[in-house]
């Protein structure tokens, strides 16, 4: 039997803690979690980031949550017409914006988790919904950013 981990296992303080409460802890999982503390709903709303809406403008695929045509001909002058430039500006996402309401300390290796597994679903949504594009995509964990970023953009040949 081999298995193949597709995220990483989930540490955080809360988790953690929540897992603490309990005298055995042999049989609790992410699962177990789940079962006892996540709304459906919340879930369901958290896969419009892991699964989003996109728009197709001038060539540019782009996050409908974030794209207006004004704000593309801004960044298209800005860009010097460079759609793949202004791809990269218009889908790049905060995460710390996404849960912008949060007003509990989270875990900064979570925000980073995150990052990569949005990164990693997008990929695969991308692929699914654009096979005849090619799209790199960025899961950024940087000093220079406000905090964990995704973006994407095409990749032009």
């Amino acid at each position: 039997m081999k298995i193949i981990k597709i995220t990483d296992s989930v540490s955080s303080p809360r988790y953690e803690h929540w897992k603490s409460q309990w005298e055995d802890q042999s049989e609790l999982d992410e699962f177990s979690y789940i079962s006892d503390v996540v709304h459906p709903e919340d879930a369901l709303l958290f896969c419009k980031v892991l699964f989003p809406d996109f728009v197709i403008h001038e060539s540019g695929v782009f996050l409908e949550r974030s794209f207006t045509v004004e704000a593309f001909s801004t960044w298209m002058e800005a860009c010097n017409n460079d759609v793949v430039a202004v791809e990269k500006v218009l889908n790049h996402t905060h995460l710390y914006d996404v849960f912008g309401g949060c007003r509990d300390r989270v875990d900064e290796a979570v925000y980073e988790q995150l990052c990569r597994i949005v990164a990693q679903s997008w990929r695969m949504v991308l692929l699914s919904k654009f096979p005849e594009k090619k799209f790199c995509v960025q899961a950024i964990v940087s000093d220079q950013e406000y905090g964990p970023v995704v973006t994407f953009s095409q990749v032009r040949e």
